[in-house]
């Protein structure tokens, strides 16, 4: 027993099979995606929110952790950043737009045309090889719709509101309009992180004690949406050196 623990903890300390594990953890995410979408198919909103809320963290963890552990040189036979895109693809995008046409989020005649532009415009951001600013912004908004749809569900917000919103966001998808990067953006680094914890936790709370409502939690899901499109605004049409928050 005493011979077998200390080997069994320099397997998982060896940096390929660290690698693999980052990568497994990754790919976690797309079996957090299956359960939602069944979630929202059998008409299970608050369930399908906890799983969303379950591939964020995942997507959240996983880059600091792969960075941290060199795990493109230990692992190069997997492509993380692919995966991550694929997972990002289900996770983000297509269980959001599938969550906002189930629950009638969208005005009446207008959610299939809505949802089309939505996938349509983020397939193409996700195809952009000018993703990221050299300070780690997003150009465009970068298909966040997994914190925007129910944001605007537990808002309880309007059918034109809940479409404006989307048509305003697709549009800025193919713009160079800034979006920050909760994890890699230098600047506020502890603020955006607190901010997008915050949020997260407000998400989790409300959905769990849905279908009770509790007003005040409202304020706190608005700053997060307003936090980060403040800063869009700041790093878009603000002066400064982008290098030196490289």
């Amino acid at each position: 027993m005493t011979a077998t623990a200390p080997s069994q903890d320099r397997v998982l300390r060896h940096p390929v099979v660290k690698g693999w594990l980052v990568h497994s953890f990754t790919a976690l995410g797309a079996v957090c995606g299956m359960f939602g979408l069944i979630a929202v198919a059998d008409g299970k909103a608050k369930q399908a929110i906890l799983w969303l809320a379950i591939a964020m963290v995942l997507d959240g963890v996983d880059g600091p952790v792969a960075r941290a552990w060199s795990v493109r040189e230990n692992v190069p036979r997997i492509d993380g950043y692919s995966l991550d895109l694929i997972v990002d693809f289900v996770t983000c995008i297509v269980i959001p737009v599938v969550f906002i046409h189930q629950f009638g989020m969208l005005p009446e005649g207008w959610s299939l045309i809505i949802g089309a532009f939505v996938l349509f415009m983020s397939a193409l951001w996700m195809s952009r090889t000018d993703q990221m600013t050299s300070d780690h912004f997003f150009n465009g908004f970068p298909c966040e719709w997994n914190m925007i749809v129910p944001t605007l569900y537990l808002l309880n917000a309007g059918p034109w509101v809940v479409a404006i919103v989307c048509v305003l966001l697709s549009l800025t998808q193919l713009t160079n309009w800034k979006f920050v990067h909760p994890m890699q953006v230098r600047r506020f680094r502890p603020i955006t992180i607190s901010v997008t914890v915050i949020w997260l936790g407000t998400v989790v709370a409300m959905t769990y004690d849905m279908p009770n409502h509790f007003r005040p939690a409202d304020y706190l899901l608005v700053a997060c949406p307003l936090y980060i499109v403040g800063l869009g605004v700041w790093r878009t049409l603000g002066t400064h050196d982008a290098d030196a928050d490289a």
